[in-house]
C-alpha cells in the first residue's frame, strides 16, 4: 500500500534522491534506449561509491566532485535558476544571476550527494518508456521508485533540448515539483530580506570546500 503521510523533510530527501538517480536518463539522443542508458550511468556512479560510503561521508568534497562531473552537465542550470527565482530573476542584475546560479548549483550538488549516499538498491528503480513524438523537444521521463518499506513513488523529469542536447529543467516525486518547492522557499526569503540577502546566505553556506 502506498502511504502519503510523509514529513516535508523526508519528501525533500526522497525528491533529491530520485532526481540524483534519474538525471542520467536525459541523454535520450544516444542510440541506446534511455532506460538502458540511465541504468548504466547510474551504475557507474554507484560503482564508484561501492564500499566507500563511510569514506565519502568523511570526505564529502570527493563525492561532490564526482556529482559535478557526472550529473551537473546534464542540467539546464540557467533555465532552472530562472524558473526557481521567478519574478526575482527578471529584476536581478547579471552579477546576481551568476552568483545565484553558482550557489544554487553548489546546493544541488550537496543535496544530490546526500541522496546518493542514502541509496542502496538500484533494482528498486523502474524506468518507464518515454512517451512523445520522435521530433519532440520537450518531454517527460517517468520512473517509479520503491523504498525499503515497499512504498512506491512516481518520479518524473521535465526535459528539453538545448544546443542539440537533452537537459533537465524540473522534476517531481508524486505531485511535489522540484522547481515549485524551491521557488516557494526562495520567494519567502526574498520577500523577507531581498534577493541579495538570499544569495549571500547561500554563498556563505554552499560556496565552500566543506
Amino acid at each position: 500500500m502506498t502511504r502519503n503521510t510523509r514529513s516535508p523533510f523526508v519528501k525533500r530527501l526522497l525528491q533529491a534522491l530520485a532526481l540524483s538517480l534519474l538525471l542520467p536518463a536525459i541523454a535520450l539522443a544516444a542510440p541506446k534506449p534511455p532506460e538502458e542508458l540511465a541504468r548504466e550511468t547510474v551504475q557507474t556512479i554507484l560503482d564508484s561509491m561501492e564500499g566507500r560510503r563511510d569514506e565519502l561521508r568523511q570526505n564529502p568534497q570527493e563525492l561532490y566532485t564526482l556529482i559535478e562531473q557526472e550529473l551537473v552537465p546534464l542540467v539546464d542550470m540557467q533555465y532552472m535558476s530562472q524558473l526557481v527565482l521567478g519574478r526575482a530573476w527578471r529584476t536581478a542584475s547579471p552579477e546576481q544571476r551568476e552568483r545565484f546560479q553558482e550557489a544554487f548549483q553548489n546546493m544541488l550538488i550537496r543535496t544530490y550527494g546526500n541522496g546518493l549516499l542514502s541509496f542502496k538498491d538500484q533494482q528498486r528503480i523502474e524506468y518507464l518508456p518515454v512517451r512523445g513524438d520522435d521530433d519532440a523537444e520537450d518531454i517527460t521521463f517517468r520512473a517509479q521508485i520503491t523504498d525499503d518499506e515497499g512504498d512506491k513513488f512516481p518520479v518524473s523529469l521535465q526535459m528539453h533540448v538545448v544546443d542539440d542536447e537533452w537537459k533537465i529543467y524540473d522534476g517531481s516525486v508524486g505531485n511535489l515539483s522540484f522547481v515549485t518547492n524551491y521557488r516557494g522557499q526562495f520567494n519567502s526569503q526574498i520577500r523577507n530580506g531581498g534577493l541579495e540577502s538570499l544569495i549571500e546566505r547561500m554563498e556563505s553556506r554552499y560556496n565552500s570546500d566543506g
